[in-house]
C-alpha cells in the first residue's frame, strides 16, 4: 500500500507549498499582518499533524516517476494566483483526510479538523482580494447633514465635481432620517465615486454603501470588521501612538488632523502638517490629512506625507463646488504624482 502513502505525500506537498504561496501574498503584497499571522500558525500547525503522524512520509516521494509532474505554464495575475492556491489547499487537505481513513481513521479526524479550520481562513481571504481599494492620491467630500436641512442641492453639485470618496456625516438623533437621506444618496452617487457613511455601520450596511468611517470614539476597529470584513474602514487618529497602535489592525485608510483650523470643529485641537510627515515614514496605510483643508493649502498636506485629503467647509461655503472639488482633485494628484515620482527615481 506504498501507493497510499504516495498520495498522502503529494497532497502534503500540495496544501503546504499552496500555504506558503498564498502566505507570501498576503503578507508582502497585501500587507494584512492579522491574516498572514493565522495562516503561518495554520501551516505550522498542518506540517506537524503530517510529519507527527506520518514521519518517514518522505520516503514514498517518487517526483520523477509522477505522472501528473508536467503542467502547462500560463501567465497569470495576483488574485488568480490566490484563488488557485486557495482551491489547491482545500482539495488537498480533503484528499488528506480520506486517504488517511485506509491508514489511520484518528488522523482522518485530525485532517478534517483541519480542513474546517481553513474554510474560515480562505472565507476571509477571498473577502480581502475582492474587496474595494481606496484610491490614492484621493480628495474625500464629507457631506455634513442637519436637521431640517436638505442637502442634495449641494449633493449634486459635489458629485458632478467627481470627488473620489463622498462621506456622510449626521450627528443628530433621527436615525430615521439619517437613513432616509442615505438611502438616496446611494442611488445619485456613480459607481466609480465610493461612498462612505460615517460612525454607523447598520446605516452602512441597509444602504449598501461602499464603507464605514470610525471616530476615535466610535466602536472599535476590529469589531467593525467582524460586522462588514468586505467593507472599507477608515479611521481617524490625532496623535502617533494612535496611529501606530491602529495600523497594526490594518484600517483602510487613516484621517489625521485636524491639520489645520477646523471651521466645522473648531474645538478640535490643530495637529499641525508635522505628524503627517511622521506617520508616512512609519506605516504603509493611505494617510488622509482632514480639518481646515482647502484649494489653497490641500498640496501642503500631500507635501506633508498625506496620500489624501478630506474636505467639509471647503465645499460647504464654496460659491461654485463643482469648480473647487475638480480643483483640488487636480492639484493633490498633481503634487502627490511629482513627489512618488521622484520616490521611484531615488530608489
Amino acid at each position: 500500500m506504498d501507493e497510499i502513502f504516495r498520495i498522502i505525500d503529494a497532497n502534503f506537498n500540495r496544501v503546504r507549498e499552496g500555504l506558503r504561496v498564498v502566505e507570501d501574498g498576503i503578507r508582502f503584497l497585501i500587507e494584512d499582518k492579522i491574516l498572514m499571522k493565522r495562516l503561518k500558525e495554520f501551516r505550522h500547525k498542518f506540517t506537524d499533524t503530517v510529519v507527527s503522524n506520518y514521519p518517514l512520509i518522505g520516503k514514498y516521494r517518487r517526483a520523477s516517476e509522477d505522472i501528473g509532474k508536467k503542467e502547462k505554464v500560463e501567465r497569470s495575475d495576483f488574485k488568480r494566483i490566490i484563488e488557485r492556491n486557495l482551491s489547491r489547499i482545500g482539495e488537498g487537505l480533503r484528499s488528506l483526510e480520506e486517504y488517511s481513513k485506509i491508514k489511520n481513521v484518528h488522523v482522518s479526524e485530525k485532517f478534517h479538523n483541519l480542513r474546517f479550520e481553513f474554510y474560515e481562513i480562505e472565507k476571509n481571504i477571498r473577502i480581502l482580494i475582492n474587496k474595494k481599494k481606496i484610491p490614492v492620491p484621493f480628495l474625500q467630500v464629507i457631506l455634513n447633514l442637519k436637521d431640517n436641512r436638505d442637502i442634495f442641492p449641494l449633493a449634486e453639485k459635489v458629485i458632478k465635481g467627481k470627488p473620489d470618496i463622498i462621506q456622510l456625516r449626521y450627528k443628530g438623533e433621527r436615525d430615521n432620517y439619517f437613513l432616509k437621506v442615505a438611502l438616496k444618496l446611494r442611488k445619485m452617487i456613480p459607481e466609480d465615486i465610493f461612498f462612505i457613511i460615517n460612525d454607523r455601520i447598520d446605516i452602512c450596511q441597509i444602504c449598501k454603501a461602499d464603507g464605514v468611517h470610525l471616530g476615535e470614539n466610535d466602536i472599535p476597529l476590529k469589531y467593525a470588521r467582524e460586522i462588514i470584513p468586505e467593507k472599507i474602514i477608515g479611521v481617524t487618529c490625532s496623535n502617533l501612538t494612535s496611529i501606530k497602535k491602529i495600523s497594526n489592525e490594518n484600517p483602510d485608510y487613516i484621517s489625521i488632523g485636524a491639520i489645520f483650523h477646523s471651521k466645522t470643529k473648531p474645538e478640535k485641537k490643530v495637529v499641525g502638517l508635522d505628524i503627517l510627515t511622521l506617520a508616512s515614514k512609519k506605516i504603509n496605510i493611505p494617510l488622509g490629512g482632514i480639518g481646515g483643508i482647502n484649494k489653497e493649502n490641500a498640496e501642503e498636506v500631500i507635501r506633508a506625507g498625506a496620500d489624501g485629503v478630506s474636505v467639509i467647509s471647503a465645499i460647504e461655503n464654496s460659491k461654485n463646488p463643482e469648480k473647487d472639488i475638480k480643483i483640488i482633485k487636480e492639484r493633490i494628484k498633481r503634487e502627490w504624482t511629482k513627489i512618488h515620482k521622484n520616490s521611484h527615481h531615488q530608489m
